[in-house]
């Protein structure tokens, strides 16, 4: 590209700039840039126009940047530092918008605007001067209580809390360095004996390197990771969570992380867009690398090491879960596969408790197996996964080559958890000669212990159609006998194994891979371990996980429903959640409710299969939408979404999506939105909408809120400042990627929601909404189309919205247009848009610009509906008020006669529009067009 193209591609931003187009501006000032040979004071322009985009946009970070690229190459460019002030003064970085403010008036004494902005930053700079001195006290008199090692603990760690606050306050954090804050919490967590106090320090750290680098690399620096490490092996789980989180604090900041992320986002939405821009690359400082390297080492060291707490290996493995993937972390799988790292985690994955030779908790396989699957889908080549398939396999036959049974014992333990993981790799072990055989050896054994094991193994291995009906025939015989024996631990694993080997048809009722009734006969056995009061947490939930699995049975769904005691159990297990029972729970409440994924079976398709021999599932009966619905309405009276809000609290994605689907099954229920508002549901919705959800999840509770927000009023559904967070995830339903149903339940959402206020349309605007809700106005599909445009016709009503319509485009022309159509539904939305608009000259101006337009006016003031009627006159009257040279042209031909005849009917139900052509006539007199003595229009004005 030559100088041209920069000139035009300028010229191309600078015109999408005026339209209101800021993504599109500013991708054609970044094409600009790309342009070889440009001159600075070019460039200075194109940085410059970047940031005022920004600034339209309210991405004020990006503003700063692009304004400070301009003032890099020159310094006292008075719009740059005037853009940068503005984006400073919005971010609440008042000093440096004051430092900005104060080099312009230097370099431009005389400029008013200038004056203003310094006249209204002085006395914000003051107050934050009375503020810093205020804070200084607050954190010297902190420091007094905090820091005595005499004073009553409860008042030390109130004391502490104060310095939490007090860290979000960059003044208040500034303060905190410099009066040596980190080596006086240094000193507490090595002298202090109290848990709850050394927690409190290690919030102050956290809350220290949180927002701030320079912050980070001094907290790492004066405690080390040598003390991160001594601290969390303890045998305290607050000490060694707390302590994690500092840890993940630095981590995050140094890394710079999330602005990455921040980039790669805006990267994937550019690509689908068609933008070919280059990948953004993960890149570290040399001191960052180092320090990340430091801290991994330390991780994997304390997995395996026999004198770290169960805690601290626990809170060593959350830590590598969030940051070891290239995919959401800092890139370290490749460096991990080259530690002992795999081996330390199959080492946790076998650990046993009764053989004491690491100290694990009950969730620590489960971090052990998440951590294994995270690394095993973060491999991006064969070789990855080739060298973690041989650390596992030699893992592993190292273990069965033992003679010692412990061993072999815990190497069958460590399949079951990775089975849990990457069952690729579990599958791949359990093909070892001799394997599956030694697990059903233990499973016959009679050792109560070695039967939990191999029941928990098989229960886990038994995951693919394939392989359940291989173990069928070797499995269930010693399941069966299991099942029958004292132990209530080994019953009930037996129990789930029998259910998952007996429910792989899952919904399709032609697969019955145990006798009639048997899934009903294991369904009533796992409700009794369901519903006893007596019965240990570990056997509910192993109950519930046998439900997960049976009740895709369509006669066990029935069963359950129909057992209250069971139905009020499984709410309270919903309603009381450990990490074991979540996603059993969820998986329940799916199966019950069909919030599953069905494929639609085409009739043309299912006759192409049976002609060729395929199998072709079919639908159990009890299946069928009614059974459904009674189902969907037992379960919501039972208190379902009470418990739907308790399982929300989980961590994980899949779970919450679970979650996300019963929460849509209930709201398609029209009757049951209201009581979905009045126990929480749409708080919690908004959180599965948002926040650590997988993206199918969050677009099924964003379904489910645009559902809610249809039929219900906005105002009681969204009180308060929840009616400007739906904006958002509604949003996303817009994406076309979305399905039509998605797309069209979310525009009628957004039309409810933009009838309540301007401010709720501006949140709209301001998250770009215009650009999407417009996008479905050229939409093939009749009912979408419309919605679009009944949405737009309530959008037009902010300011901001309507000055769209007075730029070069389109758009008033497509708005004329859809007034002639033969959908009234559509008229009616389009002629209400054009009513407001042609408030505006401009807009009446492109009105009468529109081929047939006169026509299209003479059809809605002709029509027997009356409110297109009364808008059609209301157009009308605007069209003749904005100037004479339009009203010389409306009144010209037929249209002022139809004026006439609607101004005089009599129709109580036509009165607005006989009101409208009243007015456009006596603005004709105004004019001249009509004489004033005129009989007719005296006969008018009666």
């Amino acid at each position: 590209m030559g100088m041209e193209d920069a000139a035009g591609l300028k010229e191309e931003g600078n015109n999408f700039f005026k339209e209101g187009k800021y993504e599109e501006a500013l991708s054609s000032y970044m094409k600009a840039m790309e342009v070889s040979d440009l001159k600075d004071a070019e460039k200075a322009v194109l940085y410059k126009n970047m940031a005022q985009c920004h600034l339209k946009q309210k991405s004020y970070e990006e503003a700063v940047r692009a304004a400070s690229q301009a003032l890099d190459l020159f310094s006292n460019d008075p719009k740059a530092l005037y853009r940068r002030c503005q984006a400073y003064e919005q971010l609440g970085q008042i000093e440096e918008a004051y430092k900005d403010a104060a080099a312009m008036l230097k370099a431009d004494p005389k400029n008013t605007a200038v004056k203003s902005v310094i006249e209204r930053l002085t006395p914000v700079i003051q107050e934050r001067a009375k503020q810093q001195n205020s804070t200084q006290s607050r954190v010297s008199q902190m420091f007094n209580i905090a820091f005595d090692p005499n004073g009553a603990v409860d008042k030390r760690i109130q004391a502490m809390n104060n310095l939490l606050v007090l860290t979000r306050e960059e003044a208040g954090a500034k303060i905190i360095i410099q009066q040596n804050g980190i080596p006086n919490l240094r000193d507490i967590m090595d002298q202090s004996k109290n848990d709850e106090l050394m927690q409190a320090a290690a919030r102050v750290l956290a809350g220290l390197c949180e927002g701030n680098k320079d912050r980070a690399f001094n907290v790492y620096g004066e405690i080390g990771m040598g003390r991160f490490r001594y601290l969390m092996s303890k045998h305290s789980e607050g000490v060694a969570t707390s302590v994690g989180h500092v840890i993940q604090n630095i981590l995050t900041m140094v890394s710079d992380v999330e602005t990455y992320k921040e980039e790669v986002r805006k990267f994937e939405e550019a690509r689908k867009k068609g933008d070919n821009k280059l990948r953004p690359q993960f890149k570290l400082t040399e001191a960052a690398e180092h320090l990340i390297d430091e801290v991994f080492h330390v991780l994997i060291v304390m997995l395996e090491s026999n004198k770290v707490s169960g805690y601290g290996r626990d809170s060593a493995m959350e830590l590598i879960i969030k940051n070891v993937t290239r995919k959401d972390g800092l890139h370290w799988t490749r460096k991990f596969l080259d530690t002992q790292g795999i081996e330390a985690l199959l080492l946790i994955a076998g650990a046993v408790k009764q053989h004491e030779t690491l100290q694990i908790t009950d969730l620590s396989k489960m971090h052990a197996s998440v951590a294994l699957s995270k690394i095993w889908d973060d491999t991006i080549s064969d070789k990855e996964r080739d060298i973690f398939k041989e650390k596992c396999s030699v893992f592993f036959k190292e273990l069965f080559g033992d003679a010692n049974l412990d061993s072999k014992v815990e190497a069958v333990k460590a399949i079951s958890t990775l089975l849990q993981g990457p069952f690729e790799v579990g599958n791949m072990i359990l093909g070892f000669e001799g394997v599956t055989q030694l697990m059903l050896a233990l499973a016959d054994s009679d050792v109560s212990f070695h039967q939990q094991v191999a029941v928990e193994a098989i229960v886990h291995s038994a995951s693919k159609k394939e392989r359940c009906t291989g173990l069928l025939a070797d499995a269930v015989p010693i399941l069966k006998k299991l099942f029958h024996s004292g132990d209530d631990h080994v019953k009930v694993r037996a129990l789930v194994g029998l259910c998952k080997l007996g429910s792989y048809g899952g919904s399709d009722a032609s697969i019955k891979p145990m006798a009639e009734g048997s899934t009903v006969s294991l369904a009533k056995a796992c409700r009794k371990f369901l519903k006893s009061p007596n019965k240990e947490a570990d056997l509910k939930q192993w109950g519930t996980e046998g439900l997960a699995y049976l009740s895709l049975d369509a006669d066990v769904k029935e069963d359950l429903i129909t057992d209250e005691e069971a139905l009020k159990s499984l709410v309270f297990v919903a309603m009381n959640p450990t990490k074991s029972t979540v996603y059993a729970t969820a998986t329940v409440f799916v199966n019950l409710t069909n919030s599953y994924d069905k494929q639609e079976l085409v009739p043309e398709m299912v006759e192409l299969a049976k002609f060729t021999k395929q199998h072709v599932p079919e639908e159990h009966e009890k299946d069928k939408p009614d059974y459904v619905k009674k189902r969907v309405h037992k379960l919501a009276a039972t208190g379902v979404i009470t418990a739907l809000v308790a399982l929300s609290n989980t961590e994980s994605g899949n779970s919450r999506e679970l979650v996300s689907r019963v929460f849509l099954t209930l709201a398609v229920e029209e009757d049951l939105r209201g009581l979905i508002v009045q126990q929480g549901g749409v708080k919690v919705l908004l959180s599965l909408a948002l926040d650590k959800n997988t993206d199918n999840g969050k677009h099924i509770a964003a379904q489910a809120l645009a559902k809610i927000a249809i039929t219900l009023d906005p105002n009681l559904a969204f009180p308060g400042q929840r009616i400007y967070e739906v904006v958002r995830p509604l949003l996303q339903l817009l994406h076309i990627e979305r399905t039509g149903l998605q797309n069209f339940e979310c525009l009628l959402a957004l039309t409810n929601l933009s009838s309540i206020s301007d401010s709720v349309r501006q949140h709209i605007v301001t998250d770009k909404g215009i650009s999407m809700i417009e996008h479905y106005m050229y939409e093939e599909h009749e009912m979408i189309r419309r919605a679009a445009t009944e949405c737009m016709c309530n959008m037009v009503m902010n300011e901001e919205v309507a000055k769209l319509f007075e730029g070069e485009n389109d758009r008033v022309k497509l708005w004329t247009l859809y007034c002639g159509e033969e959908d009234q539904l559509l008229v009616r939305a389009a002629a209400g848009g054009l009513a407001i608009l042609t408030s505006s000259l401009e807009v009446c101006r492109r009105v009468i610009q529109v081929n047939h337009w006169y026509e299209i006016m003479l059809s809605l003031i002709a029509t027997e509906n009356q409110e297109i009627m009364h808008r059609g006159c209301y157009i009308l009257r605007n069209l003749i008020f904005a100037e004479k040279e339009i009203a010389e042209k409306v009144l010209e031909g037929q249209l002022m006669e139809a004026l006439m005849a609607v101004s005089i009917l009599t129709d109580k139900n036509k009165e607005s529009a006989a009101q409208c052509a009243k007015e456009a006539l006596e603005k004709a007199v105004e004019y001249g067009f009509i004489k004033h003595a005129n009989k007719s229009l005296e006969t008018i004005s009666e």
